[in-house]
């Protein structure tokens, strides 16, 4: 260009025309520029070029105003030219990423200035291009390398967020508005000492959240005790909570200690509490009310100081109807209730969870499994899941196991669970390699879309694609998102 006003129209043959001939298709459209030059030939060729290749480009040739301008667009990337007639560029970058941090700054600088272009680095600016440019394709290659970085920023960002958002409690995956009001409640009943009630289908992560209730408490030093009362025999359940002394029945030689007791300052779950006999239930109405409680076979009251979560798959209002649940206890425990919902009715979580049992068994199996067809995340988004999240976990781990590439198929899944027809997916003719990878982008963003009613931000969050890299593939594959909507 010289320094400043060679703009030869050499500079545009080819326009757009990069490297061997190839044309730049990058994601353009939802990619903001703003040039910052004192000389308005290099604007309007810049701008044009950029342009031609789908940027939306805005120009000024001042400091203060460009400033102005970013505090107004917000755009993601400046190109700046450090010698400007009312600001120093270094002071302009200063203050560009003070007002916006996460903007992106590619410097333009001439001859000799090489030093301060390394200052520039040092501010924050992320590329720098000497001018005279041989080609305004140097131009386009720096913002590709920009664009790449910001959307790995972004993802890892991303990534680093859903990690926070997904696994803070304890394992319970989801982001659908029924689990995160869960989390809300999770926060808000863990500090206190109320009884807690967990309603919800066998399956659907029940002791989960009782224990990040017990982890988000000021109990979690102490012990978190588990005990199914569907899995233990009636006649024994007694000793198992309140232990017995040495002589109480036949077998009994040596005291025992019950849950109670070794749940002492800590927190007790007594998961399924509908198959708890009445007898029992009479007695465990007791320990809440008095904090004490006898062994069997002893005469000594032993002081508990226990938090105590129940669970239950049944409706306790029906059983109190019924006369199989004491009125009283099941007023005593239903302090707070937390209702978990079947996996059938969030199944905007069923893709986050799958890829979840993914990652998990592709450690404990060795395998590396990197994605999920999207005919099987439409059969998924289809199933009725009456095992819920345990019945998904399960399938997953058989097709984990049973998959033979790096991505799980609809012949990798239990046949008695998905009757899909593989035979003739098997046996369909090949595809091109690109044709099939278009096949299934389109599938399966189309299915994401419809799932979150077109909602982009929402499509990025629960199949974990940045969203700059999905509106880059909808308007590859043509997709409307408004059609969805």
């Amino acid at each position: 260009m010289g320094e400043r006003h060679n703009s030869s129209n050499s500079l545009l043959d080819g326009r757009g025309v990069g490297v061997e001939g190839m044309i730049y298709a990058y994601d353009t459209d939802h990619f903001k520029i703003l040039v910052v030059d004192d000389d308005d030939t290099i604007l309007k060729l810049i701008q044009r070029f950029l342009g031609d290749q789908g940027y939306q480009v805005d120009t000024t040739l001042s400091g203060k105003r460009a400033v102005e301008k970013e505090r107004e667009s917000r755009y993601d990337l400046v190109i700046l030219d450090l010698v400007l007639p009312d600001m120093n560029g270094l002071e302009v970058l200063k203050t560009l990423k003070k007002e916006d941090s996460s903007v992106s700054v590619l410097i333009m600088t001439g001859h000799g200035k090489i030093e301060t272009a390394v200052q520039a680095m040092k501010l924050g600016a992320d590329d720098y291009l000497q001018k005279p440019f041989k080609s305004l394709d140097v131009l386009l290659m720096a913002i590709k390398r920009i664009k790449e970085y910001r959307d790995l920023r972004a993802e890892c960002t991303y990534l680093k967020e859903q990690l926070n958002e997904t696994y803070s409690l304890n394992n319970i995956i989801g982001r659908s508005r029924k689990i995160t009001d869960i989390f809300q409640l999770i926060r808000k009943v863990a500090p206190l000492n109320s009884t807690v009630l967990i309603e919800g289908e066998s399956g659907t992560g029940k002791e989960l959240i009782a224990r990040a209730i017990h982890q988000y408490s000021e109990r979690k030093e102490s012990r978190f005790v588990a005990i199914n009362c569907g899995a233990i025999p009636v006649t024994l359940l007694e000793s198992e909570l309140f232990g017995y002394e040495r002589g109480a029945f036949t077998g009994a030689v040596q005291e025992k200690k019950g849950y109670f007791e070794a749940a002492d300052a800590g927190t007790i779950f007594l998961d399924e509490i509908s198959e708890m006999d009445l007898a029992l239930q009479v007695k465990l109405l007791r320990v809440i009310q008095e904090k004490k409680f006898q062994r069997i076979g002893g005469t000594r009251e032993i002081a508990t100081d226990v938090r105590i979560i129940a669970s239950t798959n049944r409706n306790l209002d029906q059983e109190v109807l019924q006369n199989r649940f004491r009125k009283d206890l099941y007023y005593r425990i239903n302090v707070i209730k937390i209702t978990v919902p079947p996996l059938r009715e969030r199944q905007e979580d069923i893709p986050l969870l799958s890829y979840y049992f993914v990652k998990k068994y592709n450690e404990e199996f060795g395998r590396n499994i990197r994605s999920i067809s999207s005919k099987v995340i439409n059969a998924f988004l289809n199933h009725r899941w009456d095992g819920n999240v345990r019945e998904l976990e399960n399938v997953v781990e058989h097709a984990v196991a049973m998959t033979e590439s790096e991505e799980i198929y609809p012949h990798d899944l239990p046949k008695n669970v998905f009757s899909l027809d593989t035979e003739r997916e098997t046996h369909s003719p090949l595809l091109h390699f690109d044709e099939a990878k278009r096949q299934f982008e389109k599938q399966y963003l189309e299915g994401i879309l419809e799932m979150t009613k077109g909602n982009v931000t929402e499509a990025s969050r629960v199949s974990s694609i940045p969203r700059q890299n999905i509106y880059e593939k909808i308007r590859k594959l043509k997709i409307d998102p408004n059609r969805f909507r």
